[in-house]
């Protein structure tokens, strides 16, 4: 059976998912090709005994585009909690921050807070005609060797196995790594009123912040119940969904592909949008991709329940600080919507693939919590588990962005395929991506 003259989307995350239903809202046929068991990428949840869990920390926006946010929510408005406020947290040097996600240069001495700052202040900027050869020169630029030194380098160490010397020059970006907060609350005042510092100065408290994102969570099911109706819409689109795919071959036609063969079917190709590595588009198109192979870091969640309330109202925690194993820690029960005697977390740890095995990762998720203050030391464990995703984080080194990058326009050379989502190189951060992918299948569409 040979399926004619469809628009093909490759990798169902949520670009995928959106690239989709765009494209059957307006009349085209769509098959929507996932090489996972599941669609959704990480925006899944799963239930362990009787408790749900997320992938990690998830939490979903408005776009602000109005038929982009019916086709994401639209129907099941009375589905979902809003949350003008996000209480995120972050420990750093022995200290947790229940009301910033920021870091807080008052929680080093005063001579390193000083240093630091004096150096926040004075530094130019980044105003070269090219970008900086790699993340220490860019962050040098910004905010000084003083904070590269007591920050930076400690902590994409710890989250991504290089210092910044060896990192693509917005690294720091990926982790939201850019304001510091400083001094006291009169003097960050005066401070942000430059364009300047603004950008390098964090307010002490999300309070004082003005312009926060409304977030949405689910009433009940976790992040995933929020895949679950998109993939409902899916179907009633008319989209055929087609997980565990394996793509054979493609075919070309002067530079464009008209045919991809998924598991033994040949699918007709009008336009293909893909998400996925354009490594692996490539190598299916017969193009060199030439350089190393991309470094990850795998991820280890935790699932951990407890027998009593957490000991903060953070709805999670970013731990900055490198004397620490945790990345980031999720605590469901302050902010879901569930009357219950157990209370439940995720742990997230960022480690090479090779460290998988090296700890035993529940004691130190339980150990970590406690000595962070986020849970009393006599509440005990009611149950545990752990999820390891191998090639969960990618490492963005000079060398592979550098390959990216060629990757890309090979990709690009070809006249009826786009780039959605984080295969384009050009975003991180999933909102972006949406909107990216969304206006893309609406163009071609």
């Amino acid at each position: 059976m040979v399926t004619v003259d469809s628009f093909v989307v490759v990798g169902a995350g949520l670009p995928g998912i959106v690239s989709a239903l765009t494209l059957a809202g307006k009349g085209h046929q769509c098959v929507l090709l996932e090489a996972a068991p599941d669609i959704g990428g990480l925006l899944r949840s799963y239930e362990v005994d009787g408790e749900t869990f997320d992938f990690g920390t998830h939490f979903a926006n408005l776009t602000g585009i109005d038929e982009l946010d019916r086709l994401l929510f639209g129907g099941r408005e009375d589905a979902w909690v809003e949350y003008p406020v996000l209480l995120a947290g972050n420990f750093w040097n022995g200290q947790l921050n229940e009301v910033s996600e920021n870091p807080d240069l008052n929680s080093v001495s005063q001579a390193i807070h000083y240093r630091c700052l004096a150096e926040l202040l004075s530094a130019p900027g980044w105003h070269g005609s090219s970008n900086p050869e790699n993340a220490q020169e860019f962050l040098i630029s910004e905010y000084g060797q003083n904070l590269v030194d007591v920050f930076f380098n400690p902590v994409l160490q710890k989250f991504t196995g290089k210092t910044s010397d060896a990192l693509f020059h917005n690294a720091n970006l990926l982790f939201n790594l850019k304001r510091f907060a400083v001094l006291d609350v009169p003097t960050t005042d005066e401070l942000k009123r430059s364009t300047k510092f603004d950008s390098r100065i964090a307010f002490h408290h999300r309070k004082d912040f003005k312009f926060h994102k409304p977030c949405l969570y689910p009433k009940s099911g976790g992040i995933g119940r929020w895949i679950e109706t998109l993939e409902s819409k899916l179907t009633m689109a008319g989209v055929d969904v087609r997980t565990n795919a394996h793509i054979e071959s493609v075919g070309i036609v002067d530079k464009n592909i008209n045919e991809l063969v998924v598991d033994g079917q040949a699918i007709g190709v009008k336009g293909l949008l893909w998400s996925a590595a354009p490594a692996t588009f490539c190598r299916l198109a017969g193009e060199d991709i030439g350089g190393v192979k991309p470094e990850f870091r795998s991820t280890i969640l935790v699932g951990l329940v407890f027998d009593r309330k957490f000991s903060t109202n953070c709805h999670y925690i970013t731990v900055f600080d490198p004397d620490f194993h945790s990345f980031r820690i999720t605590l469901y029960n302050n902010f879901r919507l569930i009357e219950t005697d157990l209370f439940s977390a995720t742990v997230e740890f960022l480690v090479s693939p090779e460290k998988i095995d090296s700890l035993d990762w529940v004691s130190v998720a339980v150990d970590e919590m406690i000595k962070m203050g986020l849970c009393n030391s006599d509440a005990i464990v009611k149950k545990h588990h752990i999820k390891t995703i191998l090639n969960g984080f990618p490492v963005q080194s000079n060398q592979s962005i550098k390959n990216l990058d060629e990757q890309v326009k090979k990709v690009k050379a070809f006249k009826n395929v786009h780039l959605i989502g984080r295969a384009g190189g050009e975003g991180w951060f999933l909102d972006g991506l949406i909107r990216q992918a969304y206006e893309t299948a609406s163009i071609i569409g």
